[in-house]
C-alpha cells in the first residue's frame, strides 16, 4: 500500500482536529454526537501507517472524552458522563480493532516480503546455477570442438603423402591447438638443454613457469619463454626430432596440454612409419630384391610413359637391352654366389652410369634394360659403350682366381624403330643377339 508523504501526514490529522474543534466550539451541547467523530483520527493513522504518534492522540482523545463533558452545558449530568465514558470505550475498541487489523496486515506484508525475499534468493541461486551450467556447457562444447578439430587434424595428418607433409601438418595442428604460443619442430640431433633433457630421458618436458622451475636456470630459457614444452619425435623407436612450444605467460600449458601434444607427436610418428612402410612395400613390388634395380613390370610401365611423353614433345628416346656374357659359366664354375655377385656388380655399373632422368631395370635372369630419356640411338649407344667399358674394367676374384665380366648391348630408338613398347624391346633384343653372334662384349645399334 502506498503511504502518504510528510505533508499529508501532518495536514490530515490537523484537518480532522480542526474540524472537530470548530464543531465542538459551535455546538458544545451536542458533544456526545460530535465526539465520536474523533475516531476518524484512528482510521487516518491506520491508513497512513503511523504507529508512535497515534498513541499520543489516543491519550489526548481519551482526556478530551473526560474533560469536554464537564465543559459542555449540563456537564454534571450523569447521562452525559455515562455517554462520554461509553464513547471513550468505543473509541478504545475502535483503536484496538484498527491496531489489530494493522498488525495482521503488517504480519501478512512481512510474510509476503519474506516469501518474496526467499523467492528472490532462490531466483538468484538458480541464476547462479544456470550461469555455472552455461559456463560448464560452453567449456564442454569448447572441449568437444577442440577434440573434433584435433580428430580432424589427426585424420588429415594421417592422409599425408610424405614425412615432410606429416611434419608440416603436425606443426600446424599444434599452432592451432595452442593459439598465441610459439611452436617449432626441429629435426636431427639435440641443439640445447631442453632437447638434451628430452633425448636423455625419452619423455616429454613440461615447464609451467620458467621463473620458478628448480630444474633449470632462468637464463637457459629465451626472453619470451615462461611456459614451455618439449616433446620427442620418434620413428621406429629412434629419436628423429623434437617438438617445442613456448608462451610468454606462466601456467600457459597444463598436464592435459602435454598429453594432447604427446598424442599428436605419437600419431605423427606412426603416420611417418606408415608412409615409410608403404613406400618400402611399393619399392619391393617394383624393385628387384637382389640388384635393387627396377623390375620387368616397372620397366614396361616406364616405356609406356616415355612413349606418351615423347609423342607429346616430339622428342625421341632409346631403349638399351644388355646381357651378361657367359653368365651360366660363373654359376657352374664358381657357384651361385658368384653369379649373384656378378649381377649385383653389373646393376651397380648400370644404375651408376646413367643420368637421374634415365631408367635402369633387371629385365630377367642376367638380362638388363635401360631407358635413355630424350636421346636418339647414337647417344644411347655411346652411353651403352661407357657402361660396357666400365663393366669390363671391373676386377673380380672368385675362389682366389681373378676374373673379368663383359656384357653385350642392343639399342633401339623411338619412334624410328618402333612405336610400341613391344616393338622397341624386340628391336633392341634383336640387336643384342647380333652382338652375341658377332663375338659378344660389344654394342650394336643397327
Amino acid at each position: 500500500m502506498r503511504r502518504p508523504n510528510a505533508l499529508v501526514k501532518v495536514a490530515g490529522p490537523a484537518a480532522i482536529l480542526g474540524a472537530l474543534g470548530w464543531t465542538l466550539w459551535l455546538w458544545p451541547a451536542h458533544f456526545l454526537w460530535i465526539y465520536p467523530a474523533s475516531g476518524a483520527l484512528f482510521i487516518w493513522f491506520s491508513w497512513s501507517g503511523e504507529r508512535e504518534v497515534k498513541y499520543i492522540f489516543l491519550f489526548l482523545v481519551t482526556a478530551a472524552g473526560f474533560i469536554l463533558p464537564k465543559l459542555a452545558p449540563g456537564g454534571d449530568s450523569l447521562y452525559l458522563m455515562a455517554g462520554a465514558l461509553a464513547e471513550v470505550l468505543c473509541l478504545w475498541l475502535l483503536f484496538y480493532a484498527l491496531s489489530s487489523s494493522e498488525t495482521s496486515r503488517q504480519a501478512a506484508r512481512d510474510q509476503v516480503a519474506a516469501e518474496q525475499a526467499e523467492a528472490a534468493q532462490r531466483v538468484r541461486d538458480l541464476e547462479d546455477e544456470l550461469a555455472r551450467y552455461r559456463l560448464h556447457l560452453d567449456s564442454t562444447l569448447a572441449r568437444i570442438r577442440d577434440k573434433g578439430a584435433l580428430a580432424e587434424a589427426i585424420h588429415d595428418m594421417g592422409a599425408a603423402a610424405n614425412p615432410d607433409q606429416v611434419k608440416e601438418r603436425l606443426e600446424t595442428l599444434l599452432k592451432n591447438y595452442f593459439p598465441g604460443a610459439v611452436v617449432e619442430l626441429r629435426t636431427g640431433a639435440p641443439r640445447d638443454f631442453a632437447d638434451t633433457w628430452v633425448a636423455e630421458r625419452k619423455i616429454p618436458l613440461l615447464v609451467r613457469d620458467s621463473a620458478s622451475d628448480s630444474r633449470f636456470a632462468r637464463t637457459q630459457f629465451g626472453a619470451g619463454e615462461r611456459s614451455f614444452m618439449a616433446l620427442p619425435l620418434s620413428l621406429f623407436g629412434r629419436l628423429v626430432g623434437f617438438v617445442r612450444a613456448s608462451a610468454g605467460e606462466p601456467e600457459r600449458f597444463k598436464a592435459s596440454d602435454l598429453r594432447g601434444a604427446e598424442l599428436a607427436c605419437t600419431l605423427a610418428g606412426v603416420s611417418m612409419e606408415n608412409i615409410y612402410l608403404f613406400d618400402k612395400v611399393n619399392e619391393l613390388a617394383i624393385k628387384d630384391g637382389l640388384t635393387g634395380l627396377y623390375t620387368h613390370r616397372a620397366f614396361q610401365s616406364r616405356v609406356e610413359e616415355e612413349i606418351l611423353r615423347a609423342a607429346r614433345s616430339k622428342t625421341p628416346f632409346s631403349v638399351v637391352m644388355a646381357d651378361i656374357d657367359h653368365f651360366k659359366s660363373y654359376n657352374d664354375t664358381f657357384g651361385h654366389q658368384a653369379g649373384d655377385t656378378v649381377l649385383k656388380a653389373a646393376a651397380e655399373v648400370f644404375s651408376g652410369g646413367v643420368r637421374d632422368i634415365d631408367f635402369s631395370a633387371r629385365y630377367g635372369g642376367e638380362e638388363f634394360a635401360l631407358v635413355i630419356t630424350g636421346e636418339g640411338k647414337e647417344r644411347a649407344a655411346a652411353v651403352a659403350e661407357r657402361l660396357r667399358a666400365a663393366l669390363e674394367a671391373r676386377a673380380f676374384n672368385f675362389g682366389g682366381k681373378p676374373s673379368r665380366v663383359t656384357a653385350s648391348f642392343g639399342v633401339a630408338e623411338f619412334p624410328a624403330e618402333g612405336v610400341t613398347a613391344s616393338q622397341l624391346v624386340r628391336a633392341a633384343d634383336e640387336r643384342l643377339y647380333k652382338a652375341k653372334e658377332a663375338g659378344r662384349n660389344r654394342v650394336v645399334l643397327e
